[in-house]
């Protein structure tokens, strides 16, 4: 997995599995950090660009991010961590918030699906629960392609953590 600083944010790209080396992940984590502001006061994490983790990569990423106790703020979060979330309470430990999540839509139209970038708060309400809730947007001609109780369900289970970051 290949890592990038630029300033608060860290973008990682590629595969999270067990042949990550996460030293390099450490010292990313840690520079952004230094980088942090009084305006900004979390590290970013940006793993739009990674492919695909198995459970021996997350569980190592899970361990280095209680090792780092720093504040995070996971943005353009991919579909495979999204489901993650919903899973796995551990990536919630500390303190940790989502910004913004993809998610998979179907157009009827014309039989194509599109990946949307959702920004928690604003295209999507942070709810106690979504039992009733429809994520199609008056006159989208998208549908949502995934049951929105269970794809929304870690904001109803974090809904502190799910705020818009400061």
């Amino acid at each position: 997995m290949q890592v990038r600083n630029e300033g608060h944010t860290v973008f990682f790209s590629g595969v999270l599995n067990e042949h990550v080396d996460l030293n390099n992940t450490e010292a990313a984590l840690l520079a952004a950090q230094q980088s942090l502001t009084d305006k900004q006061k979390r590290v970013c994490l940006d793993l739009s660009q990674v492919s695909r983790a198995n459970s021996s990569g997350l569980l190592q990423w899970l361990r280095l991010m209680k090792k780092i106790q720093t504040p995070l703020c996971y943005v353009r979060t991919p579909v495979w961590l999204v489901e993650q979330f919903n899973m796995i309470d551990e990536f919630f430990d500390g303190d940790v918030s989502v910004e913004s999540i993809y998610a998979h839509f179907y157009s009827p139209e014309n039989d194509s699906s599109e990946t949307r970038l959702l920004t928690l708060g604003t295209d999507v309400p942070i709810l106690e629960n979504y039992r009733n809730y429809n994520a199609s947007s008056e006159g989208s001609q998208l549908e949502p392609d995934f049951d929105e109780r269970s794809y929304f369900h870690f904001i109803s289970r974090h809904l502190y953590k799910s705020a818009p970051a400061e």
